[in-house]
């Protein structure tokens, strides 16, 4: 069997696999999903796509506008969400595929049968398509964008992948990290394609946000394209005294701090908005090193573990607030044989995602050493570009880097490179 026919047979298996949690574990609820199922249901009342008018009026922030309307679509159509879970297991497959395609391309086919098999066997991404968060369709979409832009196509098929970012971007605003990491790796080491590829590219991304845009101005005398959660999310770090960890079960809008206005139910999103970011840009110009000196601290709660998704196999996940899993680290040598099973799973996750990172730091330094900047150069920006810009205006919670690890896989997977020579696929 070749390694080609391999690829899709342990996609199509993981498919079924990720079908088979989903119907026998079921929808697993989060805080974020139970709130886009309650805008959704909102909007259904109002007879219109999210975000409506009462959503502007009263919400605090546009929240990601994709990962809703297909909520809405879901209720709809079918009267349940089950239809967009199966859909979520599609997608997490096509992640994983897309994430082979794009290792070959970059890489060859050895490094890409062996990320697929990282990225299909690490417990972590087998229970996230039970749910409805917004990274699915988001990395989906953009790496289908990527794995096009970087094939030599027709125009056309570019200006579809312009759009297609665009799409991503609409279900979870991450699209100016990749535009920025492809726009440097096509100046750095394609620039003789670059305007063959790229003008129509971002033809296509304009083109998909003046269309999404203008129906929203049409609607409600707002031009809304994406998410706005920047500056109502900055509040948590922006002030004295702010801790750097996560700001979990915190109260939102507390007297003193930058996010509470008094007046503030009298106040759309954008009105709070523009004084969430006056109020925060003051203050950090103030403290420019000491919010800076945040950062190596927030990366390091980003990136500490990744069990985000392992709340999958839990008996009763009734109350989204407590769909979580958590191992005691600190007592592990006495506690460990008092582990529930669902923290044995979570403990070989966790030990499985720190080889993953040792693998992606080995495989840096080893491209690097080898001066295989071509290969190394597209991944490694859209994880360094991504993770700093993401923790220089957030905080730092782990499943913020979903998005960055097909590309930490393919980095580490690299490690297994056949040959010391350059051997890029002639489509590019």
């Amino acid at each position: 069997m070749t390694k080609g026919r391999l690829i899709y047979l342990i996609t199509a298996y993981y498919l079924v696999f990720l079908l088979s949690i989903l119907f026998v574990f079921g929808h697993t609820p989060t805080n974020d999903t139970e709130g886009y199922v309650e805008l959704a249901e909102l909007c259904i009342e109002q007879g219109q796509p999210y975000p409506c008018l009462a959503n502007i009026n009263n919400d605090s922030f546009i929240w990601n506008i994709g990962s809703v309307n297909l909520i809405i679509l879901s209720l709809l159509l079918f009267k349940s969400i089950m239809p967009l879970l199966v859909l979520m297991c599609l997608m997490k497959a096509g992640i994983a595929l897309l994430t082979v395609k794009i290792a070959q391309t970059l890489f060859d086919d050895k490094v890409a049968l062996i990320a697929l098999l990282i990225f299909v066997l690490y417990p972590n991404n087998w229970g996230e398509s039970t749910t409805l968060m917004s990274e699915i369709p988001t990395l989906f979409l953009a790496l289908l964008s990527i794995y096009l832009v970087l094939q030599k196509k027709k125009l056309y098929i570019y200006v579809i992948a312009g759009a297609l970012l665009c799409l991503s971007n609409w279900f979870r605003s991450l699209a100016p990290i990749f535009i920025v990491s492809i726009l440097a790796y096509f100046i750095l080491f394609r620039r003789k394609i670059i305007l063959r590829r790229l003008v129509p590219y971002f033809f296509g991304y304009f083109l998909l946000m003046i269309i999404i845009g203008t129906e929203s101005y049409i609607r409600t005398d707002h031009f809304i394209y994406k998410g706005d959660t920047m500056w109502f999310t900055m509040c948590d770090d922006a002030y004295d005294g702010a801790q750097i960890a996560p700001h979990w079960n915190e109260e939102q809008f507390i007297e003193g701090r930058p996010r509470y206005i008094e007046n503030m139910e009298e106040l759309n999103c954008f009105e709070r908005r523009d004084i969430w970011k006056d109020r925060c840009m003051a203050w950090i110009m103030d403290h420019k090193v000491e919010y800076l000196m945040k950062t190596p601290w927030k990366i390091y709660y980003m990136y500490f573990n990744d069990l985000d998704f392992m709340p999958f196999m839990l008996k009763d996940k009734s109350d989204a607030a407590n769909n979580y899993v958590t191992i005691p680290y600190r007592s592990l040598k006495e506690e460990f044989p008092n582990l529930s099973f669902i923290q044995y799973v979570a403990l070989a996750s966790t030990l499985f995602y720190y080889i993953i990172l040792l693998l992606f730091v080995a495989g840096t330094f080893r491209l690097a050493c080898q001066r295989e900047w071509k290969r190394l150069a597209l991944p490694l920006m859209i994880v360094a570009i991504g993770t700093i810009a993401i923790t220089l205006v957030i905080h730092g919670e782990t499943r913020f880097k979903v998005p960055f690890m097909p590309f930490i896989i393919m980095i580490g997977a690299s490690l297994f490179i056949s040959s010391q020579k350059e051997v890029l696929h002639s489509s590019q």
